[in-house]
This record gives C-alpha cells, structure tokens and sequence, in this order.
C-alpha cells in the first residue's frame, strides 16, 4: 500500500516522479513542463518548430496522466500551438494560477485522508495535474485523477475576452482558489465508482451530483460553484422540470452543455446532489449511505429508480 511522503519533505518531491518508490500521490511536473514549452514557442515564428516545441519540451517529458488526458480528450501538439496563438491574453491571465498548484499540495493530501475517513473502502487514486486544451476541468481514467490546470484554476479575474462563447466565463465566475481541492476530490470519487454508462439521465446526474455531494461532506461546508449556486436558488422549478426529464436518455439540456445552455450549464449535477443529500439526510446510518452513494451501480436504471424513491426527493 502507498504510503504518504511526510509533509516537510513532500514540496521537494512534487516536480517528478521516483520510479523507484510508488510513493508519491500528486504529480505537477507537467504544469512545468508546459511552461517551458511555451516560452519556447514565443522565441520562433516558425510553426513546424513550435510544434516540436510542445513535442519534445511537454508531451514527450510528460507524466502518464497527460498520456492518458490526450487519449481521453484528443489533445495533440497541433492543437496546444493553436490554441496559444488563438488566446494569448487568455493564457498570460492563467499562467500563475496554474503555477500556483504545487501550493495546495498538502490540503490536497489532507482531503484525501478525510475523505477515507467518510469512506473506510476508499481505494488509492494517483492525482496528475496538467495543462490541457480547454476541453476538461477534470476526469479520470482507472486509478488516475486528470486535471486540467488551465481550466481547474481559473477565477473571476481570468481574462476570457478572447473566447467566442460564455462557457469559460461561467465556469470562473463563481471559482475561488479553493475550487481545485474540490474538483479534485469530485474527480476522485468518481475512481472509486462502479464503471459502466448510465442509461438514463437519473443515472448520469446522480453519478455526477454524488462527487458533488461526497466532496461537501468532505471539505465540510457548502459548495459554491455556479450550477451549484444557481440550483440552490431555482430548485422549486428545476425540480419540476427534472422530473419530467429524468428517465431520458437525452442529457443535452443537463449535463455538458456549456455550450448551449440558457442559463447555466451542467445543472443535472445540481439535481444529482440533491437526490444524494436528500437520501443521506433521510438514512438513519449516514457512513451506510455515503457507501451505499458511492457504490450505487449507476448503470442499473432499476437501482437508481430504487435509490431516487428511498432518499423521498419527490
């Protein structure tokens, strides 16, 4: 079993990778890396060079989370070059937030012992921190937690005047500092769940809203994220509307819409969370329903039927 790197000498081991003790938990290295990599690119005009740039100077140095992210997200060298030329006040605005993340290190360790003692069961999870290409916040791949930087750490101030759409600017309104411990205890849950699609959208959004939900109890207070925010103060009428969409196997209107959504997007986690907190609330034994959420099979359009009439949402 892993075993945690004392906390004196944890800031030391952060920017690379021992094989020779699979100690370590949070990995960072490719913030750094990518950094390098854009310096690089601002000495040529030369985009074949700047291409080999990020190759070489990121990609070929970078963990096997960032191996794992590009597969999941197709990200590709191409595709950091033009995204560097195509928002550069953008990334200038990011960059020390990105920088920042080896700050958080401990909290983020701390959170993880936290969270096992909410949930005994809790299987270990390596946590890789990268800069990816606007696609994703975070994700996960078997025992990896992905994140991406560029996404997970902006805040209001981040300067979002290049992008054609508002998604981004939603995203950061409401994220503070903090926001990337959260994420990434979101993302850990979901290394702990049964693997399998949902079927319907209940499934999906109870899937999504119990990392939510579980990540709450963790940092143990309210959660202020902007479907978050947002869903606390229309409740009465987004849970009318769920309910007439919940046995779909439509998402579009609730989950992954940052790009169409009327209002705010992502608002199905909203109602996911709330069905977890109203089962939790309703269970006599919580440690039982935190496990009971975290192993729910959310591929079993029975089960999460089951599970939506016992936490008496409705």
């Amino acid at each position: 079993m892993n075993k945690l790197i004392p906390l004196l000498l944890f800031s030391f081991t952060l920017i690379f990778e021992s094989p020779a003790q699979d100690v370590q938990k949070v990995f960072t290295s490719d913030i750094d890396n990518f950094w390098i990599a854009y310096d690089s690119i601002q000495t040529t005009n030369d985009s074949l060079q700047q291409i080999q740039f990020i190759q070489t100077l990121y990609i070929d140095k970078g963990t096997k989370g960032l191996k794992a992210f590009m597969v999941l997200r197709n990200y590709n060298a191409k595709l950091w070059v033009a995204l560097i030329h195509r928002y550069p006040k953008f990334w200038t605005s990011i960059r020390p937030s990105t920088l920042a993340v080896k700050s958080y290190a401990s909290e983020i360790e701390n959170s993880i012992v936290r969270f096992k003692e909410l949930y005994p069961d809790l299987k270990e999870a390596k946590m890789f921190f990268t800069v990816g290409g606007l696609r994703s916040g975070g994700t996960t791949m078997n025992d990896m937690v992905l994140i991406g930087s560029e996404i997970a750490t902006g805040n209001a101030s981040t300067d979002v005047s290049e992008f054609t759409n508002n998604w981004l600017a939603s995203v950061f309104k409401n994220q503070q500092a903090d926001n990337l411990v959260n994420l990434n205890i979101h993302e850990y849950v979901h290394t702990q769940q049964k693997s399998g699609d949902p079927k319907t959208l209940l499934g999906k959004a109870i899937e999504e809203g119990s990392c939510d939900f579980i990540m709450e109890l963790v940092i143990g207070k309210q959660i202020q994220n902007n479907y978050i925010v947002y869903g606390r103060e229309h409740e009465a009428t987004l849970k009318e509307e769920f309910k007439r969409d919940m046995l779909s196997t439509n998402f579009a209107n609730w989950l992954y819409n940052g790009s169409t959504a009327k209002t705010v997007a992502d608002l199905g986690y909203f109602m996911g969370y709330s069905i977890c907190k109203a089962y939790c609330n309703n269970a006599p034994d919580k440690k039982k329903a935190i496990k009971e959420i975290i192993e729910l099979n959310y591929s079993d359009s029975a089960a999460v039927e089951d599970f939506l009439k016992k936490s008496n949402y409705y």
